[in-house]
């Protein structure tokens, strides 16, 4: 015949580990959360930071160009400078054509010194939206987390009561109970 003492015992356990368990899956799932959470801050300072870093790209450019820009009239006017000191019209013909392409080619470095820093700060653009994207993947990670949690510990509760529902219909059985 099976002891009283143990059969309660056996109860008491059973109901105390569901117990323990289920706690322990919620405290793993808030931790998990938390950790998403952690992610999803890190996420938004790469953000911040790719959005700092794009700006600074466009600002970067500009300046590059303006630089570029002023180099070559400087360069135009000492041209123009060397073509007066020879004696011959700087005004039309070859002279005047010669400044001409030269302000085709300093256009067209300054543009591509603008497209450079356009595509660099487009890249940096793209990394902020995908940082974003992770923030909020990771924020519906923590809350997925944290319910699922829930569910294991209401789930740990529940097996516990049948455990100990099973032991007691057995000590009824026995008439124990």
């Amino acid at each position: 015949m099976a002891d009283p003492i143990i059969l309660g015992t056996s109860m008491a356990a059973s109901a105390a580990g569901g117990i323990i368990s289920g706690i322990g899956q919620a405290d793993s799932a808030n931790a998990q959360a938390s950790a998403y959470r952690y992610k999803s801050g890190v996420a938004l300072l790469n953000k911040q930071i790719n959005e700092q870093n794009a700006n600074w790209a466009s600002q970067a450019g500009d300046i590059q160009a303006e630089e570029s820009g002023l180099k070559s009239r400087q360069e135009i006017g000492e041209t123009k400078v060397v073509q007066a000191a020879s004696g011959f019209d700087v005004n039309s013909g070859t002279n005047e054509k010669i400044r001409e392409d030269q302000t085709t080619v300093a256009a067209f470095n300054q543009n591509v010194i603008r497209w450079d820093a356009a595509k660099t700060a487009y890249g940096y653009e793209t990394k902020a939206v995908m940082d974003t994207a992770e923030s909020n993947l990771d924020q519906m990670s923590a809350t997925g987390v944290e319910k699922a949690g829930q569910i294991e510990m209401i789930g740990s509760f529940i097996n516990a009561a049948g455990s100990v529902g099973g032991k007691w219909m057995q000590a009824k059985g026995l008439g124990l109970a």
